[in-house]
């Protein structure tokens, strides 16, 4: 009996370990649910409330078979039962689940996508080639158009100065790729008409993307054609002839104008070094032209001729027509934004010659402003009318052309294809206004409607490119003396020029829609329904 007691002291004795609880709710113990665990214990009372399974519910009443739509109830019916995945078993997506890839499988996708790649890669290198050598504005758009179409790679692109914008589209993704190309213009023919070379075989197909891509990077690293100590001396000669041909000067005002020149590009080359002085070279040089202009007004000099001339390769006429002809192409933002940089363009080297005109006169009080009667006669030239004998154009119009030939950076060879074209434009300009007396809208007309079919006709049966040549003869007829006689006739308030400035303004865009109505329908006759394979590079 001792022992007994004993041994139930010693159970009383040893504590019954206490439950552990729990510190936050993530230790909290969970029961799996089960159905056993809606049942009664034994021994226990039996609850009052139902189990859940067997409560009515309005969800189960909703989710019957006769809330359904009638044609949602029959292709239930219809549809095998699919397995329902859980969303945890989605992330744990098995190889076995799918069609097995094969290697080669693998090897066919990878060479497509890389095929697509290399075409995408090509005709960015090709816009940026476009934009770079000189490409019309409002060709670029269709060009890339066509080519892209040929390489079976659904692209947009929107053309803006200076800027496009090159949109890769996938329909079967759904995905996009935009690429903004910035690049500044500038004119190199040589490299231009390799480039329309190798976009009309690509066309055709006769070249891959790999030869294309390499040959693009060929024209690209080629040396310059011309050196660059040259600039000058292509100013002078452009300056010379023109002083002659269209503002009718005489020769000492084309050979003060040529020094003019040679200083006016020395100032270029000089401002692509020095950052600062590149926003503000031009008005600068011209300041000083306009200051020399009128100093040697007292030595007999005429002040037009000289303050015109001295830099008349760099008018901007050309950008008035292709601005022109962009807003006639339905190209509305691009044209609006060049035509206004070729009106602040001229008017801004107008107000820097008249204002170093105005410098001179401030420093100079015994300056006469009256003229003699060859300078009045100069104001007063055109086509027909000059101070030299008619005879010197047949040599002036090559000179202008020749310069504007190396300054356009076209190869030798076509030199006389393009000053023959050229030639051809001006003559038809001089037949109609001193022979025929035609009036201004058919002078605006007539003769850019000659250049531009002779170009087409040139490009249709040669094969080769015939912008270059097309675009000398514009330079002939582009109206830049008009805008910055416009410029000048604003700024200065000597009557030289007249009062005039607003209408030289105006007829600088009538001359615009001349020639752009000519070249159109120049090309109208000549592709009437367009080309099939390559796209047009022609103004």
């Amino acid at each position: 009996m001792f022992f007994f007691k004993k041994k139930k002291e010693r159970r009383s004795l040893t504590l019954k370990p206490k439950k552990k609880r729990p510190v936050s709710l993530i230790d909290f113990p969970i029961k799996a649910a089960s159905t056993d665990s809606l049942l009664p214990e034994p021994g226990t009372k039996k609850s009052l409330r139902p189990p859940l399974a067997s409560r009515p519910s309005w969800l189960s009443e909703v989710a019957s078979n006769k809330h359904l739509v009638p044609t949602l109830q029959k292709r239930k019916k219809n549809t095998p039962a699919q397995s329902r995945r859980n969303s945890n078993d989605s992330m744990f997506t098995t190889a076995s689940q799918f069609e097995p890839i094969t290697l080669e499988d693998r090897i066919q996708i990878t060479f497509e996508i890389a095929n697509i790649l290399q075409k995408q890669e090509f005709l960015r290198k090709l816009c940026r080639s476009l934009m770079l050598y000189g490409c019309p504005a409002h060709r670029i758009e269709h060009a890339m158009h066509r080519v892209s179409r040929t390489l079976s790679v659904e692209a947009e692109y929107i053309y803006m100065p200076s800027v496009m914008l090159v949109t890769f589209m996938d329909s079967t993704t759904h995905t996009t790729e935009t690429h903004f190309i910035r690049q500044t213009q500038t004119f190199e023919m040589h490299r231009l008409s390799d480039i329309y070379r190798l976009e009309k075989l690509v066309s055709h197909g006769e070249v891959s993307v790999d030869e294309a891509l390499e040959f693009i990077d060929k024209v690209y690293n080629q040396p310059p054609l011309y050196p660059i100590w040259i600039s000058p001396f292509v100013y002078a000669v452009a300056a010379f002839a023109g002083c002659i041909l269209f503002f009718g000067g005489r020769w000492q005002e084309a050979g003060v104008s040529a020094a003019l020149g040679i200083f006016f590009a020395t100032n270029e080359l000089f401002s692509r070094s020095v950052s600062s002085f590149q926003p503000i070279w031009e008005i600068t040089v011209c300041i000083m032209i306009g200051f020399v202009a009128r100093g040697l007004t007292k030595y007999g000099f005429c002040f037009t001729p000289i303050a015109f001339s001295s830099f008349i390769i760099v008018l901007p006429g050309y950008p008035m027509a292709v601005a022109v002809i962009e807003l006639v192409s339905r190209q509305l933002v691009s044209g609006v934004v060049r035509m206004v940089y070729a009106i602040i363009f001229s008017f801004l080297l107008g107000y820097g010659v008249s204002m170093g005109s105005e410098l001179y006169i401030a420093i100079d009080k015994d300056t006469s402003l009256i003229q003699s009667e060859a300078c009045n006669l100069a104001n007063n030239a055109t086509t027909c009318i000059s101070s030299v004998s008619p005879w010197f154009k047949f040599l002036m119009v090559p000179m202008f052309a020749m310069a504007f030939c190396v300054f356009l950076k076209a190869r030798l060879p076509r030199w006389p294809i393009m000053g023959l074209v050229a030639a051809f434009g001006y003559t038809i300009n001089y037949s109609l206004s001193c022979w025929a007396h035609a009036p201004t809208q058919i002078l605006q007309v007539v003769p850019a409607f000659g250049l531009g079919l002779v170009g087409n006709l040139l490009s249709k049966f040669t094969g080769q490119m015939s912008f270059d040549a097309v675009l000398i003869g514009v330079f002939y007829l582009v109206p830049s003396n008009l805008g910055l006689k416009a410029a000048i006739g604003l700024f200065s308030t000597s009557e030289e020029v007249g009062n005039q400035g607003a209408g030289f303004a105006l007829a600088m865009i009538e001359s615009s829609i001349g020639i752009t109505l000519g070249l159109f329908l120049a090309t109208l006759i000549v592709y009437p329904k367009g080309t099939q394979h390559t796209p047009l590079l022609n103004l």
